[in-house]
């Protein structure tokens, strides 16, 4: 069974939520339906709340956000009790450990149905009255941001006097929305870190020396580092600020400070003060520099130019009206362009008039240095984002690295590569060839069978003994026999015609196939060999009903969509 969704979309994720009831109520137990799928629901996540996909992984602070953020938040009109809350979990865990799917970097599930016990009464306060909780939620935040003690009572008392007097602001427009419910409470800052920074690029972050030695690089730095030095006083307020950060030498000292004026000259080259900036922008100069790296560090692959000030202006939500004003995008696009006119002066960005990105998009790409990866994955950071680092995705399990490869995010094979050649090699295929036994997906079969493939010799034994496992039998024999190991008089009746069934399915979820391809497949009887559509059918395979509807609905000839559609419907009338 996949475990792993990080990169899964809905309907995908649905699907196999679906799968995993079915074995829980296989179990036995009187777990409410609807409170499982919540508690699936969290741990697959929103791209900026709730877990990470990794539905085997838990922690406790997965169970502390999901019982004080998640369902007072997405939980529906009547919260469950914590009784049901903890026999879902229980029924979860207990179907992770009986099939050995756990994994053992979680807590341990006493530490985790503890957590329960520990939340409780916050719990039970957020079901009797969840505007309040949320109200609550959001005013703690707030002071969590300005360096707030919440369990001091005078720093309380001092923050609320700078609250009436304007010194602090506080949306009071979503407080009063709150209050009323007319407006969707935003995650807490107890939701939990979602899936966007599990899914982003992986960035592996300059340090020390190095780091010293690309700010001093930039095309800017040393007429910054001039400006820099003839600001005494600024040079000793931002020096204080490093608190005696050892790694905070000057280089660092002078980025800051170039960086952070970036937002100041924003304001100046937009002709506005700040109040008409954020009129304007529906954000604050601070805001659209954070945004110009965030979009640049979402998109793994050079970016045309001329795309980050519309991406910009959807993330502040300038064209969420159909018909957005063209001087507002222009707005935009000024502002964008200046930002990264900026960050390619401080060494962050680099633009490419020519060559194969910007000829394929027709003008000039930009994309993020290893600089700009640094400066991004602070600040992102700094907003609340849990970035994973290049060493950490080294250091995760197999699954994680072939469900990112699988997944087609561009670099997610050489991350896939780079974690084989980081470990022992027998190892490394010894836990993907695990995943590939246990998944239940085409997609990461086809994942590990190819990056298996590119070691060949040095994966061959381990296929070898895997002949001897009835589960994966069939998985060793069509591997060694297309890497040339094994003759098809080897192989048993039907191993090829189930991993024809299993490769198209994987080409087919991975959108790999084009209008030509599709319409070259095997979905026709021939000579008495059957169609890719009896296949699936006759053996069952577990991509059958996927396979059969997306023939039904990609297959170029109408009769071939009316069969595939015909065979569903039989499948599923016989419960396959």
């Amino acid at each position: 069974m996949r475990l792993v969704f990080t990169n899964a979309d809905q309907d995908t994720f649905d699907e196999y939520r679906s799968r995993f009831a079915a074995r829980v109520r296989e179990r036995g137990g009187s777990v409410s339906p609807s409170v499982l799928k919540t508690v699936l629901d969290y741990k697959f996540g929103e791209p900026d709340a709730g877990g990470d996909g990794q539905l085997a992984q838990w922690h406790r602070g997965d169970v502390a956000a999901l019982l004080l953020d998640w369902l007072p938040r997405l939980g529906g009109a009547d919260l469950p009790s914590e009784d049901a809350v903890r026999t879902a979990l229980e029924a979860w865990f207990g179907l992770l450990t009986e099939q050995e799917w756990w994994d053992p970097r979680s807590d341990s599930v006493a530490e985790l149905l503890a957590v329960i016990g520990e939340v409780a009464e916050g719990y039970q306060r957020a079901a009797a009255n969840r505007a309040e909780h949320h109200i609550a939620s959001y005013m703690t935040e707030v002071m969590v941001d300005n360096d707030i003690d919440i369990e001091d009572p005078e720093q309380v008392a001092d923050f609320e006097r700078r609250v009436d007097a304007g010194e602090i602001d506080v949306d009071f427009a979503l407080l009063s929305g709150l209050a009323d419910g007319s407006i969707e409470p935003p995650p807490s800052f107890l939701s939990g870190a979602g899936r966007f920074g599990a899914s982003w690029r992986a960035p592996v972050l300059l340090e020390g020396a190095a780091l010293d030695a690309a700010i001093t690089a930039a095309p800017g730095y040393a007429a910054l580092k001039e400006e820099f030095d003839a600001l005494d006083d600024m040079y000793d307020d931002v020096a204080a600020d490093a608190d005696a950060d050892p790694r905070a030498g000057d280089p660092v000292l002078v980025w800051d400070f170039g960086f952070e004026s970036i937002a100041d000259d924003l304001l100046d080259i937009t002709e506005l003060d700040e109040d008409g900036f954020d009129e304007a922008f529906d954000a604050d100069p601070e805001d659209v520099v954070e945004q110009v790296l965030m979009v640049l560090f979402m998109e793994r692959l050079p970016m045309p130019e001329n795309l980050v000030g519309e991406l910009v202006a959807d993330m502040c939500g300038a064209l969420d009206d159909s018909a957005p004003a063209t001087g507002q995008v222009a707005l935009f696009d000024r502002a964008a362009g200046f930002v990264l006119g900026e960050l390619r002066r401080h060494g962050a960005v680099v633009r490419e008039e020519h060559g194969q990105d910007a000829d394929a998009a027709g003008g000039p790409v930009v994309s993020l240095t290893p600089l700009g990866e640094w400066a991004a994955y602070r600040e992102l950071t700094d907003a609340g984002y849990d970035i994973r680092t290049f060493d950490e995705l080294m250091a995760e399990s197999a699954e994680v690295l072939v469900e990112r490869a699988a997944s087609g995010e561009p670099g997610g094979d050489l991350d896939l590569e780079a974690w084989i050649e980081a470990r022992d090699i027998e190892s490394a295929v010894r836990e993907l060839t695990a995943v590939a036994v246990r998944t239940d997906d085409s997609t990461h079969r086809a994942t590990v069978s190819a990056a298996t493939a590119e070691r060949a010799l040095l994966a061959r034994p381990v296929y070898e003994e895997l002949l001897e496992v009835p589960a994966a039998g069939r998985l060793a024999r069509t591997w060694l026999f297309h890497a040339g190991f094994r003759k098809e008089s080897d192989l048993q009746a039907d191993d090829l015609e189930w991993h024809t069934v299993d490769a198209i399915a994987a080409m087919a979820r991975m959108d790999l196939m084009d209008d030509e391809q599709i319409a070259d497949l095997p979905v026709r009887r021939q000579g008495g060999v059957p169609s890719i559509i009896d296949l699936a059918v006759e053996h069952q395979h577990p991509e059958a009903a996927f396979l059969l509807s997306w023939l039904g609905e990609h297959h170029s000839d109408a009769a071939v969509r009316k069969e595939a559609r015909t065979a569903l419907f039989r499948l599923s009338s016989r419960g396959a």
